[in-house]
C-alpha cells in the first residue's frame, strides 16, 4: 500500500492507496459497493484504467475538498473519487466505466483518511487478492478503453502524451 499527504486538504489525512491482482470475490464487493447496510469503506477502481498514480491522487484530492466544502457530486467520498476519474459528468456512466465490473481481476482500493496500518488491515480482509506494487502500474493497461473514453487522439501514441490528455480531460470536466 501506498500513502501520499493531502497537502491541499489539511486535517483530513493522507490517501491510501492498494493494488490488488487476481481478486476472487469481486461479486461480494460489488454487492457491498451497492448495499446501503454495509457499504465498503474506500473506493475500488479498474487498475487497466490507470496509467499513473496521479490520475488517482489528482481524483481523491478533487474529492476530499468536495467533500470538505459539501459539494460532493455524488453520495460518497469514495464515489466522487470515481466520479473524478471520468472525463464524463454522467455520474452513472462513470461509476460504470472506472468501478470495479464482474469481469474485474485486478483493482486498485483507495480510502482517504486513517491510521496507514489499519487501512491496509481492512483492505487485505475485504479483497481476497494479491497486493502488488504499484511500480507496474500501467503496464496493464487497456488503451483501447482509454482511448474511447477520454477521446484520445489517435494520433497521440507515447504513453506520457496520452496520460497528459486524460489528466487534462479530468481537469477540464469541471471547467465545462
Amino acid at each position: 500500500m501506498e500513502s501520499y499527504p493531502l497537502e491541499a486538504v489539511p486535517g483530513v489525512g493522507d490517501i491510501h492507496m492498494a493494488c490488488f491482482t487476481a481478486v476472487k470475490n469481486i461479486t461480494d464487493l460489488k454487492e457491498r459497493l451497492q448495499a446501503q447496510e454495509n457499504p465498503l469503506a474506500f473506493a475500488m477502481v479498474e487498475s487497466n484504467l490507470i496509467m499513473d498514480v496521479f490520475q488517482l491522487l489528482l481524483a481523491a484530492t478533487k474529492a476530499a475538498k468536495d467533500s470538505e466544502s459539501g459539494k460532493l457530486s455524488t453520495q460518497s467520498l469514495s464515489s466522487e473519487i470515481i466520479y473524478n476519474l471520468s472525463s464524463t459528468k454522467n455520474i452513472a456512466e462513470s461509476l460504470k466505466r472506472f468501478g470495479i465490473a464482474e469481469q474485474t481481476t485486478s483493482l486498485i482500493a483507495i480510502k482517504i483518511g486513517g491510521n496507514p496500518d489499519e487501512v491496509l488491515e481492512e483492505m487485505s480482509k475485504t479483497v481476497e487478492g494479491n497486493l502488488v506494487s504499484f511500480s507496474k502500474l500501467g503496464q496493464e493497461k487497456d488503451t483501447a478503453k482509454l482511448r474511447q473514453y477520454y477521446k484520445i487522439d489517435p494520433r497521440v501514441t507515447e504513453d506520457k502524451a496520452i496520460l497528459n490528455w486524460i489528466i487534462g480531460a479530468m481537469a477540464m470536466k469541471h471547467i465545462q
